[in-house]
């Protein structure tokens, strides 16, 4: 009958799967150390994070993806997720994490280089079992762009 009461905590404990006691551990458990974003004359370009994730929980858990929203000088420019290679991370363990992103533009020959503000936004996605918590992120650089021509949108 001890056992009884332990077995009714064993719900509540599974819930807290991907929960941590520090206040803002989980907005703060990402970190952008670099963004890279070039483009190539004809228009293709890449977006590439390195990102310094930590598990600020008591679980064990698993980088499953990262999502992101790319703006420039303010204006939303992109918007995409990338599954990843299951990576463990271990309880108040951080890892770095590598990912890029395909990008388009317009061609660019003959555009000048310009400086652009960038800023870059989202989340990297760890699976605690069958939570998963969507761990957020945020940076904002100046970068000077070669062969950029932002894409037009035909008018509907």
């Amino acid at each position: 009958m001890r056992r009884f009461p332990l077995l009714l905590l064993l719900p509540w404990i599974a819930g807290c799967a991907g929960v941590t006691l520090r206040p803002h551990a989980l907005e703060e458990a990402v970190r952008v150390e670099a963004v890279g974003l070039s483009f190539t004359p004809d228009g293709s370009g890449e977006l590439t994070l390195r990102l310094e994730v930590e598990n600020p929980t008591f679980w064990d858990g698993e980088v499953t993806g990262v999502d992101f929203e790319l703006r420039l000088d303010g204006r939303r420019y992109a918007v995409g997720t990338r599954g990843v290679n299951p990576l463990p991370l271990a309880a108040d363990e951080r890892r770095a994490l590598t990912v890029s992103f395909p990008l388009r533009s317009e061609p660019g020959r003959g555009v000048a280089p310009r400086t652009w503000r960038v800023e870059v936004g989202g989340g990297v996605a760890v699976a605690f079992g069958e939570t998963v918590r969507l761990l957020p992120f945020r940076a904002e650089r100046h970068m000077r762009l070669q062969h950029f021509r932002p894409v037009v949108l035909a008018p509907e």
